[in-house]
């Protein structure tokens, strides 16, 4: 119960910051932020509609398009994040303009977007537009990362936008925003369940493995290789452990073997005892 009132929580922080994003940096420089948001700046300066409104009716419509391919949890947030991002929009739509350098409101603007909208993917949710699309292609696209989905989504829209409002810097200036944004938010996603993965091809598996366990209570895995070179049999060790442990590992296993060969990766996510219990 408390996991999913923290989740709700940060959704709803999420969406908070999103609509800030939007409304303090973005629109007021008539920068596109990709997805659903970007038609809604269009039709705002064209025909003074509100983007509260374009949201809410826009990403009903994708709402009800894709919702049977997202959970059950997954559906009430959004539907939720819908909500309360037209909601907040609204809210914050008369407060001022932080600044009217473009190159400022870009990065910023971006930043702020990108916190926003990885907050609210972390806890399972969408706030509707190219993130709930990202998601719905990510089921049929899992080997590319939601936030690289909603980034070439957005920069197809952001391109249009541009060519609508005949500025090509609005089309530069935003595609750095949404560069930004997208680093920001896959920092988001990424921030805590980030580890090295570290393979030890060694002839002293089992001293090594043990040394391990004993000094940072980390669990090896032996798997039986055969180097192609030599054709020996041997077992290389499999080991995740933090960034912070990593240099220390590293150094343990070539002071007790140091003919070893390590194989030094990054992991994104790791679920199992040690690291993150449930998927984020």
């Amino acid at each position: 119960m408390k996991e999913k009132i923290y989740d709700y929580v940060i959704s709803v922080l999420g969406v908070f910051l999103l609509a800030l994003s939007l409304n303090l940096f973005l629109i007021p420089n008539k920068l596109s932020c990709g997805g659903v948001s970007s038609v809604g700046i269009m039709l705002q300066y064209l025909y003074q509609i509100p983007i509260s409104l374009t949201n809410i009716v826009l990403n009903l419509i994708l709402f009800l398009l894709g919702y049977r391919f997202i959970g059950k949890s997954s559906v009430i947030k959004t539907a939720l994040g819908i909500l309360l991002l037209s909601l907040f929009l609204e809210f914050t739509a008369t407060w001022n303009s932080i600044s009217n350098d473009r190159l400022i409101v870009s990065v910023f603007g971006g930043a702020l977007m990108g916190l926003g909208i990885g907050l609210v993917i972390r806890c399972g949710a969408s706030t509707g537009g190219s993130d709930f699309a990202g998601m719905i292609l990510h089921r049929f696209l899992p080997h590319i990362s939601i936030a690289t989905l909603i980034m070439l989504i957005d920069g197809v829209i952001v391109i249009l936008t541009g060519i609508v409002f005949g500025d090509v810097l609005i089309t530069f200036y935003s595609l750095l925003a949404l560069f930004v944004s997208a680093k920001v938010s896959l920092f988001v996603l990424s921030f805590g369940n980030v580890a090295r993965e570290v393979l030890v091809v060694t002839a002293q598996h089992l001293e090594i493995s043990q040394a391990i366990m004993r000094s940072f209570n980390r669990g090896t895995t032996g798997i039986y290789s055969r180097g192609m070179y030599s054709m020996e049999d041997r077992v290389m060790l499999l080991c995740v452990v933090t960034p912070k442990e990593l240099p220390q590992v590293v150094r343990l296993v070539r002071e007790l073997d140091p003919n070893s060969f390590v194989v030094i990766s990054d992991s994104r996510t790791v679920l199992g005892e040690g690291f993150k219990t449930h998927d984020a």
